[in-house]
Order: C-alpha cells, then structure tokens, then sequence
C-alpha cells in the first residue's frame, strides 16, 4: 500500500481531497494546502511509489500509480473524492478520472497538462533516464529543482526544501517514472467529456507549460475554474500558496 499522510475527519456528505505529488516531489509539498484546507475538509495525501516513504515497484505506468490510489482509499473506505495533482501527479488523477469517473465529485489539475509527451519532450525524458542511470538522481535533482521555481526564489527556502523532498526518494522509482511519464496517452479528448468542474492551476512564468496551450485546454471543458497565478512559475502551490488556496477554496464551494 502507499505510503500516506491524513487529515481531518472523513465525511460522507463531502467528497476528501486526494492530494497527489509531482515528480522528484513527495507529500510534503502540500504543507500550505494542509494547513488551509485542514479544519474544513478531509485530506489524504499520497506518496507515489517511489518516492517520500512509498517503496518503488518495477516497470509501473501511470495507470499503475492511478490503481495504487485506488487502492489505498478503498482501504481507507473512501468511495468520493476530489484528485488533486501537481505535475506528474495531475496525469495520475486524469487516469482516475478516466478509470472512476463516477467517484470523482471534482478535478484538480496543478500546473499540468491532459496532452501527451511530444516528441521533443520524449527526447528530453529518455536524456533524463540515461543522465540518472550513468550519474545518479543527486545531481539531477539538484540541477532539476530550482529550474521549476520563478527565478527570483530559485535561490529560497522553498528550493531547498523542494531539493531535499527529490532527495528522500529512490533512484528506482524516479527512473521508472520517466517513461510512466513519456508513455501515458493524450487525454484531451476527455476534458471535453467530463460532467465534472475542472480546476486548473496555471504558473504564468511556468517554462515546462505556455500558458496559452493550458487555457485553451481549460476552454475545452464544460466548467473549468482556473487559477491564474502571475507570481510563479512550476510550483505556485508553493510559490503563491495564499492565492493559491484561495482559489481552490472558491472551486471547491461550488462543488458544495
């Protein structure tokens, strides 16, 4: 089973919010939202496997990921819920919705996109693979980190704490989920599908994703609520996490 961290109380009349990780991240990096969201919703954040304190598992997918969360909120009994996910986390809460539709009472996607890898992006990840394989995850956790923060806080506590939550992870589990990462389908046909809100968390410095392709994604959906945050680039959770939280706040009471 996954490793997981819970709070508050689960509640049958509203749905937990199931936060999920980015890659070289773990469950930690929730720590702002924890603290919001505590006193008013049930949370479970997991550690995907290979990463924070989950044991890594050989030649998984993101679906595979997908079927571990299922998984662990049936053992914790949790039939609705909310996937929210950053990054590689949010291309594991697409496969939730694709996989339990009906489970699902609302969407996170946080700096993430439904599209799949181009073929440029593919390159870059079998680099990353190859790098990791003849280096280590050291040095390319370090080198990674601070590209995903916006400029002027690549040098903050936040860096540092995001370099030491890469760290807290297996060479195995982060090389295998570099090609979870490059093989997962586009999904995009499905955003137009969804009879559920989609939230959208957009870094206007973010250099991994346009911003523009993001928006036009979120068009596509029958509601989309979006966080525009125009201090941050990959990480606005962490970057900006009070306007951050405020909007998810905003989305989840439409939910409501």
């Amino acid at each position: 089973m996954l490793a997981f961290n819970q709070y508050g109380v689960i509640n049958k009349q509203r749905s937990t919010l199931v936060f999920i990780h980015g890659f070289c991240q773990n469950n930690t990096c929730f720590q702002e939202q924890v603290l919001f969201f505590k006193d008013s919703h049930a949370i479970v954040l997991v550690d995907l496997p290979g990463f924070g304190n989950s044991k890594a598992i050989q030649a998984h997918s993101i679906v595979e990921m997908a079927d571990c969360v299922i998984g662990l909120l049936d053992q914790l009994g949790i039939e609705n819920f909310i996937p929210l996910g950053h990054s590689m986390g949010a291309y594991v809460a697409l496969a939730l919705a694709n996989k339990v539709p009906l489970r699902l009472k609302g969407l996170g996607l946080i700096h993430s996109t439904a599209k799949a890898d181009s073929p440029e992006r593919i390159a870059k990840r079998i680099q990353t693979k190859e790098f990791i394989v003849t280096n280590g995850m050291e040095p390319y956790v370090k080198a990674f980190i601070p590209g995903l923060f916006l400029e002027q806080n690549n040098n903050t506590e936040w860096v540092n704490e995001a370099i030491v939550r890469g760290l807290n992870a297996s060479q195995t589990g982060i090389v295998e989920a570099v090609p979870a990462m490059m093989q997962r389908p586009d999904l995009t046909p499905m955003l137009s599908e969804l009879s559920v809100p989609v939230f959208w968390a957009i870094g206007k410095y973010d250099t991994l994703l346009p911003e523009l392709d993001l928006f036009a994604q979120a068009a596509t959906c029958k509601f989309a609520h979006i966080a525009y945050l125009k201090n941050s680039a990959h990480m606005g959770l962490i970057e900006e996490p009070e306007a951050f939280n405020t909007a998810l706040l905003n989305y989840l009471d439409l939910l409501e």
